[in-house]
């Protein structure tokens, strides 16, 4: 079992000095809005790959003044964990007057993010903004299913990165009107090697997702994902250097039409997926607010038991107002189901009574202004 047992927040957010070490998980967040919730599972969704469950660019997580303007003292995020074996310590932050990327130490030790991931720690969530996860954009679904797979796959989150550069630059190449076809052809190569790679993980992610199966309590629709990708479908059937070989001729010979367009049709920047209802056949897209919710949690959780199988270390969950748009018996069910998991769970809402099956059963914090304001352990 994996524990969080201590986290400092210094000069982020709504954070000026932060220190809380809490006392037993599940851990139960109350507040009203604007009391620092979401702050605090953002913090601890900052500490693997990527720009954490706000998707926040680093010049917006440091504390501001009142007069809007950012402290200049930096900010930093700092977690201890421990499991059955052992104990570690992840922080990430920026310094006063720092650029570019955000530092990551692994006890003290400064690591890049995925090898940190990689050995130690991952984390999943779900945030109000997801309710209407299948109703929105693509990209919304595609950063969703990119999430799951880097808790699994910490490599996944460079090789995202080296392709959403390449197919930036192409952009930026096709835009300004160059035609030089060597600096073209080498662009177009990184976009259908990454290209591939970042594809075939998305794949196999939803490959395990279906074979995982249904909720063991049945509260949760059994769900069935279906990738929207023509490079997915040509993975089915030929071996990934003949796929980069076809990506390579498409983008090639697509330059004039993505030059008009003002970004390339095909690549992995466009995946899609559906998710459908086993018993109902019903497309996610479909489904009420209620629904679908109810379908990403099933999601969710069959992901955190992908990863607690074997040796696999579960995901934290980090679920932010997760209790809203469900049904009473859906609501008693995934709070019983919490109390299964040997990882750090933090949960929100603005009060307590939603929460009442974990009474004697978790912890509970209410905050107020960025501080803790009660406390107890029921």
């Amino acid at each position: 079992m994996t524990s969080l047992d201590r986290l400092v927040l210094a000069g982020f957010r709504n954070y000026r000095r932060f220190v809380w070490e809490p006392e037993r998980s599940p851990v139960v967040i109350t507040g009203e809005n604007g009391s620092g919730k979401t702050n605090l599972l953002e913090a601890l969704s900052l500490l693997v790959p990527g720009r954490g469950l706000r998707g926040a660019r680093n010049a917006d997580l440091p504390l501001r003044e009142a007069s809007g303007e950012p402290v200049l003292t930096g900010w930093g995020v700092t977690a201890r964990f421990s499991d059955n074996t052992s104990d570690f310590e992840v922080s990430t932050g920026m310094e006063a007057g720092q650029s570019g990327a955000r530092k990551f130490l692994l006890d003290g030790t400064q690591m890049r993010a995925r090898d940190i991931a990689a050995a130690n720690l991952s984390a999943v969530w779900l945030t109000p903004q997801m309710d209407r996860l299948f109703g929105e954009s693509a990209s919304g679904r595609r950063r969703f299913l990119d999430r799951l797979v880097v808790a699994m796959v910490p490599q996944h989150a460079p090789e995202l990165a080296a392709c959403e550069r390449a197919t930036a630059q192409r952009n930026r190449f096709l835009s300004e009107g160059r035609t030089d076809d060597v600096w073209l052809s080498g662009i177009e190569d990184a976009m259908a090697r990454h290209g591939v790679a970042v594809v075939a993980a998305r794949r196999e992610m939803v490959s395990r997702l279906n074979a995982m199966g249904a909720d063991p309590q049945g509260a949760f629709p059994s769900a069935h994902l279906s990738l929207l990708c023509p490079i997915a479908d040509r993975l089915d059937n030929e071996p990934a250097l003949a796929v980069e070989d076809w990506l390579r001729s498409v983008l090639r010979e697509g330059r004039i039409a993505d030059r008009q367009r003002g970004h390339a049709i095909v690549g992995a920047h466009r995946t899609d997926f559906t998710l459908r209802d086993l018993e109902t056949g019903r497309q996610a897209a479909e489904a009420s607010t209620g629904q679908q919710k109810a379908l990403l949690i099933g999601i969710i959780l069959a992901h955190a038991r992908l990863m607690g199988e074997g040796a696999g270390t579960a995901p934290m969950l980090l679920l932010d107002e997760p209790l809203v748009h469900l049904d009473q018996r859906r609501r008693k069910a995934l709070l019983e189901t919490l109390l299964d998991f040997q990882t750090p769970v933090l949960l929100t809402g603005i009060d307590r009574s939603p929460f009442a099956p974990l009474t004697d059963k978790a912890s509970f914090v209410t905050l107020q202004d960025g501080q803790i304001v009660a406390a107890r352990s029921d």
